[in-house]
């Protein structure tokens, strides 16, 4: 009897770190589930906003408005109750520019001011107390008109393409309290009117530009032109609008002298705009209306406030003075220049193109020789001539005294065709030594020399040739002569009093 043995079988124990394809697939679908699950209730959050969203698509309806400056642009909009129960609707809006016309005579006026021949309806509108939004009450199946109006009095520097201004109509309440709670669920927009705006340029019939030393108000009446306020038209009323960018829109306001106006009486707008620092230029415009609705602009008038360094600068009338004026550089270096308002009595130094440095300090030299006595402003402006950004502006307050007249003379001056006038008058040289004189005068227009610099010997006469302009009106003018030394400093004033015959 023979055996055969078999080899003993073993039982083998495996961990689950021996089965990494496993514990792979099994972690891949647990976050699988995980997943659809996210994902489920994704859908199951948006899906009522999805719905929400085609139901608004299909009762808004579109308007396209073509919109300027101040201009009301009327429409309407067809409201219909598709319910057969009676509704109350509120009317809200979104943006304030977009308002619905409440008033008959209001609603009346824009109908014929438009051509628009639809039915209207007078006291349609209810104002809700609380908020004073309109609301208006709807039979079953009912359609009305609702009358809009878009007026904008915001204008910056640049039009958008497109700004969407959308209405919301939205069923609010049942006037019967029996199926109040069964319309609960209509408590969501009625219909959806949704405003599309593209802005135009419009018309500036004036343009005014006022220069005020820094931190200071500008205090300033404009007196509106007397043909213009009596072709203006039949309303005695005249309104005022004023709108400009959004960094002055609460700083500055406008009103009138006088709310009614009678034939030929003069009417001021007054202006009180508050102070920024130098050199900062402030725009904004004034719209003026006739019509009692405020419909359509009559004027519009764009302003200009120049905010600048105040330097008060006192001085001799004909004498020419030196004053220092401290230039700050900006962050990088520039080239730059001055320009004056009066380069006739006002010079500069430096007078060409100069480095400013940058975060650094130069002087600027102002040579002042006023020609005439009295209270006055100059201007002076540093401005970059590679980017043509102005750097720095000077509000010059000059204050010039007249000078001694040491010589007064009278000339008769003929009134002919265009032909000028040669007189002669003498100067003596007050000093022992030679000396050098220049000659100015305050009327260039009318005046001009022979020579306008001479040299004389000490006491010596030197007699001046006078060149007057051709004058063809018969009057008189006074001109002052204004002998100055080397330095331009005053030696004699003398006045010619010309009589033109």
């Amino acid at each position: 009897m023979s055996f055969i043995l078999a080899p003993k079988r073993k039982r083998l124990k495996l961990s689950s770190c021996e089965f990494p394809f496993f514990q792979r697939h099994r972690t891949e679908r647990v976050q699988h589930s995980r997943d659809l699950r996210v994902i489920e209730a994704y859908r199951e959050r948006c899906k009522a906003q999805e719905i929400t969203n085609m139901l608004s698509q299909a009762i808004t309806t579109k308007h396209t408005l073509y919109a300027t400056l101040g201009t009301a642009e009327f429409f309407e909009f067809v409201l219909n109750n598709p319910f057969n129960v009676p509704q109350t609707v509120t009317i809200e809006c979104d943006d304030q520019e977009l308002s619905v016309i409440v008033k008959s005579e209001e609603w009346r006026y824009f109908k014929e001011l438009t051509k628009t021949l639809t039915p209207l309806e007078e006291e349609m509108f209810h104002l809700k107390e609380s908020t004073q939004t309109p609301q208006v009450y709807l039979r079953p199946k009912e359609s009305i008109h609702v009358p809009f109006k878009y007026q904008t009095f915001i204008c910056g520097h640049t039009f958008p393409i497109q700004v969407n201004l959308g209405g919301t109509l939205s069923d609010i309440y049942s006037e019967f309290s029996d199926i109040h709670k069964c319309l609960h669920f209509y408590r969501k927009p009625l219909a959806i009117c949704q405003v599309d705006v593209e802005p135009t340029p419009h018309v500036v019939d004036q343009t005014f530009r006022f220069y005020q030393p820094e931190l200071t108000f500008l205090k300033k009446a404009i007196r509106l032109p007397a043909a213009w306020d009596d072709t203006a038209g039949a309303a005695d009323y005249k309104h005022l609008r004023r709108c400009g960018c959004t960094y002055i829109h609460t700083n500055t306001y406008t009103h009138k002298h006088a709310s009614v106006s009678s034939p030929g009486e003069p009417q001021d707008v007054y202006l009180k705009v508050p102070g920024s620092p130098s050199p900062q230029i402030r725009k904004f415009f004034i719209i003026i209306f006739t019509d009692p609705w405020l419909a359509s602009p009559a004027q519009i008038w764009q302003v200009y406030v120049h905010y600048l360094q105040r330097m008060d600068l006192s001085c001799v009338c004909g004498t020419l003075s030196w004053h220092s004026l401290v230039l700050h550089g900006t962050q990088a270096i520039r080239r730059v220049k001055c320009y004056t308002s009066h380069p006739l009595e006002l010079q500069v130094d430096p007078g060409e193109i100069f480095a400013l440095p940058a975060q650094g300090v130069q002087d600027v030299c102002v040579g002042l020789r006023a020609l005439r006595p009295g209270s006055r402003f100059f201007y002076l402006n540093v401005v970059d001539v590679d980017t043509r950004q102005l750097v720095a502006s000077w509000l010059l307050c000059i204050t010039c005294r007249q000078p001694v007249i040491s010589k007064a003379f009278e000339i008769s001056v003929p009134v002919d065709g265009g032909k000028g006038s040669n007189k002669k008058i003498s100067f003596t040289n007050p000093y022992s030594s030679s000396r050098v004189f220049n000659l100015r005068t305050d009327r260039p227009d009318l005046l001009q020399f022979k020579e306008e610099q001479f040299q004389i010997g000490g006491g010596e006469l030197y007699t001046i040739g006078l060149r007057f302009a051709p004058s063809q009106n018969p009057g008189m003018e006074e001109i002052l002569i204004f002998i100055n030394d080397k330095q331009d400093k005053n030696e004699d004033t003398y006045c010619v009093r010309v009589q033109y015959r």
